[in-house]
């Protein structure tokens, strides 16, 4: 009998360590499983703003190469004799004193085709060197902010118009937005305008409206400020003052416009404006 007792003792033992080993095993799988879920999700949130900003960058990269043949912001645009070919009556009026050097010719543009795309369009931004993009105007300021222009959700948004300003670029004054994207792409670059240098080697901004005019508008001022910034008051509620109250007008100016970015450092409210007029 104790040799039965104690076979069987062992053996209740033996099953107990087995069970215990067992549990151990599933906790030490549970685990690892869990620390395996966090440290993908972690890799994965990482990751997530890199995949996104890159989406932005090649739908914007397409809309320029497809449809405008315009040089992205660092490369030097086409010299003029490769456009000699190009009929007068298909270039578009230039509305300044004189043509400017970095007027950009987007004969080969075709408007209606990215109004196509999107019902929202309302003209092309160039500045050379610097950026390239649509402008849309939407119901609100609220859409474009995190959709792109072909309507894609992505927080990089679009460049877009003040949803008030109905006018569009006939307006006296419009304010254009757009995110001062960590990847250097929508408005970061216009925050170089603090530097005056800057501003004297970049001073046109070029409008290619959709129904095919060419607005060249100089840059004239920029500051860092905040979103309760005077400037947004007189813009869309008392354009009529914009020669009076914008800092440093130049003379005889009659149309402005105000782009507007935040700062990415700081107080959320902080933002960079940048003052043209044409």
């Amino acid at each position: 009998m104790r040799k039965i007792r104690g076979r069987s003792d062992t053996n209740n033992k033996i099953s107990a360590l087995r069970q215990l080993l067992t549990r151990r095993h599933i906790i030490m799988i549970c685990l690892v499983a869990v620390g395996t879920f966090f440290v993908t999700v972690g890799a994965l949130m990482l990751l997530a703003p890199e995949l996104e900003a890159g989406a932005a960058r090649d739908e914007y990269r397409m809309l320029r190469e497809e449809f405008a043949g315009i040089p992205g912001p660092t490369d030097s645009l086409a010299e003029p004799e490769l456009l000699a070919d190009t009929a007068d009556n298909d270039l578009p009026e230039v509305f300044d004193e004189e043509e400017p050097d970095d007027v950009i010719n987007l004969s080969i543009l075709s408007l209606d085709e990215l109004a196509a795309l999107n019902g929202d369009f309302i003209g092309w931004m160039s500045i050379r060197n610097v950026l390239e993009y649509p402008v849309v105007r939407g119901n609100d300021n609220r859409r474009y902010l995190n959709t792109t222009f072909m309507g894609h959700r992505n927080s990089a948004g679009a460049i877009f118009m003040d949803y008030r300003h109905l006018s569009g670029f006939d307006g006296i004054a419009t304010i254009i937005y757009g995110h001062h994207s960590w990847d250097g792409s929508m408005f970061a670059p216009i925050v170089q305008y603090l530097d005056p240098g800057f501003m004297e080697r970049n001073p046109n901004i070029v409008i290619t409206t959709r129904d095919g005019r060419t607005l060249t508008y100089r840059v004239f001022a920029a500051r860092h400020t905040n979103q309760w910034d005077y400037a947004y008051t007189v813009a869309l509620l008392h354009p009529q003052w914009s020669a009076e109250k914008f800092p440093d007008v130049p003379h005889g100016k009659s149309h402005f416009m105000i782009l507007s970015t935040c700062t990415r450092g700081g107080y959320d409210d902080e933002r960079i404006l940048v003052f043209a007029a044409r």
